[in-house]
């Protein structure tokens, strides 16, 4: 079905917009956008509105199916294993372990589960995602406020992974995902296309731009700018030094050790929890070898982490690939996940989270029909035309019909010299046919055909003695016999020439008789008799 779909990712810094074109077997990317959020302002909600305002300003999302993901901040994981792997039941036993595994009245939050691979077959594992209401309503009523009804909220973590599953060219390995942003980094591990594990770190680069906004006086929209533009490197203190670019901002010396002390730290802390991480899921899974980590996220790009976390974890560290179109370092590490939204939305359904449900649902499905008038207007106007087409298409084929008829009528009087025609001229002319072969067969038999001499004769010629001393003197053709007269070095030449023709099987009889012989030479007579044309048959039958 062909559907525009918008996906929205509302970070801490800034608002992802990515809008696609769906098609019968693939989708095209329309547009991708993004707007900064103000994050000096009093209201973090008014912020996100008027990042919104401006995003739709420039894009118009009306007519789009909106999805989107509620932040990871505000989302409870646990990993959850049952004894059994059926999903009705482990459905039925969700509300019963989450009151055990989540320390909140069950009848406050809202939950949904997806599964995961497991370690034993027998068993079931899942990711259980829990939020408190309040939680969405509130994201809720900014996107209304801003005038976005989604129709579908997910996962962070979850569009990661199925971004990953996009691009991803190998299907058999083991990988890490770490998406660094402003306020959380996600991690995902994956085993051959299956999601293991995935967790929310609250760490982020927000540490490093408050410690700059703390020390120089301003707002933080103002010190992330001024750390974009510091472009630390964390591999050496000295290196920020020799670059100078702290000197455009007035930062003092030991200004720039103290930001680069907290952001060594505050990447220092985010890898050691990724090593508590895998040593977690290394309990269920003892054979997981990491085979590379992918980075993405504001936080992929401060140089010099790459090369810690491969040092950390003795395996490659990539950049995670995204639309080679888009050439924007900006959108090639923060959109993996607007992008991977859609596709949670396109591809399952319901195998991945989402919060929209229950008492959320309806007003969220009634404000969203608007949505389906114009595809609603297409399907009749779609009905409409293949009516049409339809009885075109049987006008067309019954005068074809009778033309067709008109043509054989007149071709079976023409060939046949008959003006009676029977309702299938097609089945008269093809008994009349047969009776023509048979009554032809019969003459054939009886006449004889001159060209058979010829190629009995060409058939006699491809056997002919390879012998230097072979001398045909003499060749007699007499109706369906061949007799030849010559003489050759040897009887055994003459003897396998004789040979070679009876077992061609082309022949009804091969007579040979010698005349003379001599110690070097052989006078012979060689009489060869065709097959009659019926035999013939019989013989190829």
């Amino acid at each position: 079905m062909f559907e525009n779909i918008a996906s929205l990712d509302i970070g801490t810094s800034s608002v992802k917009l990515v809008a696609v074109r769906t098609g019968l077997t693939d989708f095209q990317v329309k547009s991708l956008a993004y707007e900064d959020i103000n994050q000096s302002g009093e209201s973090r909600n008014e912020a996100v509105i008027d990042a919104l305002a401006r995003l739709t300003r420039d894009f118009d999302l009306s007519g789009y199916r909106i999805v989107t993901n509620l932040p990871m901040e505000k989302v409870i994981l646990r990993n959850i294993t049952f004894p059994f792997s059926d999903v009705e039941k482990i459905a039925e036993a969700i509300p019963y372990e989450a009151e055990e595994n989540i320390p909140f009245k069950i009848e406050d939050l809202v939950m949904d589960f997806q599964p995961m691979k497991s370690g034993n077959p027998e068993e079931g594992r899942v990711l259980l995602a829990a939020t408190h209401k309040e939680n969405l309503y509130e994201f809720i009523r900014v996107l209304g406020d801003a005038h976005i009804t989604p129709l579908r909220m997910g996962m962070e973590a979850g569009a990661l992974f199925e971004s990953y599953k996009y691009f991803n060219k190998i299907q058999t390995e083991s990988i890490i995902q770490i998406d660094i942003g402003n306020s959380k980094t996600i991690i995902n591990i994956i085993q051959d296309s299956s999601l293991l594990y995935t967790r929310s770190i609250p760490i982020g680069l927000r540490n490093i731009i408050t410690e700059i906004s703390e020390g120089l006086k301003m707002n933080m929209t103002e010190a992330a700018r001024i750390f974009e533009g510091l472009n630390l490197d964390l591999t050496s203190y000295e290196n920020n030094l020799q670059k100078s670019s702290y000197k455009a901002f007035n930062i003092t010396r030991q200004r720039l050790q103290r930001i680069f002390d907290i952001a060594t730290d505050v990447f220092d802390d985010l890898l050691e929890q990724i090593v508590i991480t895998i040593k977690a899921l290394e309990a269920d899974f003892r054979n997981i070898a990491l085979s590379r980590a992918m980075i993405s996220g504001g936080g992929s790009g401060v140089h010099g982490f790459g090369s810690m976390l491969s040092n950390v974890l003795d395996i490659p560290v990539v950049a995670h690939p995204f639309l080679d179109e888009y050439k924007d370092p900006r959108i090639q590490a923060q959109f993996p996940i607007a992008f991977g939204t859609i596709l949670a939305y396109m591809r399952s359904k319901r195998s991945s989270i989402n919060f929209l449900k229950g008492e959320f649902l309806p007003d969220i499905a009634s404000s969203s029909k608007k949505i389906y008038y114009l595809a609603g207007g297409f399907a009749v106007l779609t009905g409409i035309m293949l009516i049409i087409k339809l009885l075109v298409s049987f006008i067309i084929a019954a005068k074809s019909n009778s033309d067709y008829n008109s043509i054989l009528e007149d071709q079976f009087k023409r060939n046949f010299h008959s003006s009676a025609i029977n309702d299938d001229p097609i089945t008269d002319a093809s008994k009349m046919l047969q009776k023509e072969k048979a009554d032809l067969s019969k003459i054939t038999n009886l006449i004889p055909d001159d060209t058979s001499v010829l190629e009995a004769l060409k058939d006699v010629i491809v056997f002919f003695p390879r012998d230097n001393s072979f001398d045909l003197k003499n060749l007699v053709i007499n109706e369906r016999v061949l007799r030849l007269d010559g003489t050759i070095g040897s009887s055994k030449a003459v003897d396998d020439f004789k040979e070679n023709l009876i077992r061609s099987r082309k022949f009804d009889s091969v007579t040979l008789n010698i005349s003379s012989s001599s110690k070097n030479l052989v006078s012979f007579s060689l009489t060869i008799k065709q097959k009659l044309q019926k035999q013939e048959k019989k013989g190829k039958g």
